[in-house]
């Protein structure tokens, strides 16, 4: 292992991320050495009461760093939450779309994290020139049919695009050798960047559109639709006066093919009238009269419902 210098800026960050997590930060060094960057070569996770940030690079550290102290520093917002609540039965098929959604939700929070990281100098010409061959270094090129990488190239792609500010030099390059993913990219780039992303219930809108975006080129391509507004909970945002609502003013109640993950019964969801999409996860009620029981928890109000039931909601 080498011993890692970090940029005082860095440091600095590492310093102010600590304090506002209370918790030590170690950074694991490596090794490895790779000639390209991509945001996936680091994590970070908790292990022995300290929040670990382990490399996979040895390039890019101050990059790599800072982006996930960007990362450990979002969970500390107010912001919307991903959850992955359901199972198809399938873990191959569960995998697939966890991964899809979380690089999705990521790409939204990449918004905040690569212009922080700009804006402190952390993105210069070297790493910016890495990043690109990180996107070339792991996409097939297409070859003027649908097949089975037009996920991974578009969501990548659409990262690439919130890396480099929709740049259209790049956007003109990657057209080239990726022209059906790029131009699906580029058209759910434009949508989310739209209008900024700021507050919590603006970035949940980003997310849910986001999601139904991806599953409707899914649907163009004819390839099968991975429902993530069905599949991935998205936590709610909701104001003071909508926690005093009943529940039933604000979500709708019903059951889907997936199966509640952890108790391995049949699933409820929670609905958000608004977008449909899934913001709780009910599993089948224990009790033999269900429709005393739904009737029950319509009635209650939107915040006795999440407290009674330990559900996360962000508060806008």
């Amino acid at each position: 292992m080498t011993e890692i210098k970090l940029q005082p800026e860095v440091q600095s960050l590492l310093d102010a991320t600590a304090k506002k997590i209370h918790q030590p930060i170690v950074i694991e060094p490596t090794t490895t050495k790779v000639n390209f960057l991509r945001h996936d070569q680091a994590e970070h996770f908790f292990r022995d009461g300290k929040m670990v940030i382990a490399l996979k690079n040895n390039q890019a550290v101050n990059f790599l760093v800072s982006h996930e102290l960007l990362h450990i520093q979002q969970f500390t917002e107010n912001l919307p939450q991903i959850q992955f609540n359901l199972t198809s039965g399938d873990l191959n098929l569960d995998d697939k779309f966890m991964a899809t959604g979380l690089e999705l939700y990521d790409t939204v929070m990449h918004l905040q994290v690569y212009d922080q990281q700009r804006k402190l100098g952390f993105l210069n010409q070297t790493v910016a020139e890495m990043f690109f061959k990180g996107l070339l270094a792991i996409l097939e090129p297409e070859k003027n049919q649908i097949d089975q990488w037009m996920v991974l190239r578009t969501i990548s792609i659409l990262d690439g695009l919130v890396f480099f500010q929709g740049d259209q030099q790049v956007t003109a390059k990657l057209q080239q050798l990726y022209p059906v993913s790029t131009q699906a990219a580029k058209e759910m780039y434009q949508k989310l960047t739209a209008k900024e992303l700021l507050a919590p219930l603006a970035i949940r809108h980003g997310i849910v559109k986001l999601f139904q975006q991806f599953d409707q080129n899914l649907t163009n391509w004819h390839l099968p639709s991975m429902k993530l507004n069905q599949f991935l909970t998205v936590t709610p945002v909701l104001s003071k006066r909508q926690l005093k609502l009943q529940l039933r003013q604000l979500f709708a109640l019903y059951h889907v093919e997936f199966k509640e993950n952890l108790h391995d019964t049949k699933a409820y969801l929670g609905v958000y009238r608004q977008d449909d999409q899934n913001s709780f996860v009910l599993p089948t009620p224990s009790t033999q009269k269900p429709d005393e029981f739904f009737k029950e928890i319509y009635r209650l109000s939107v915040g006795e419902f999440m407290e009674k039931y330990g559900f996360v909601y962000q508060e806008r």
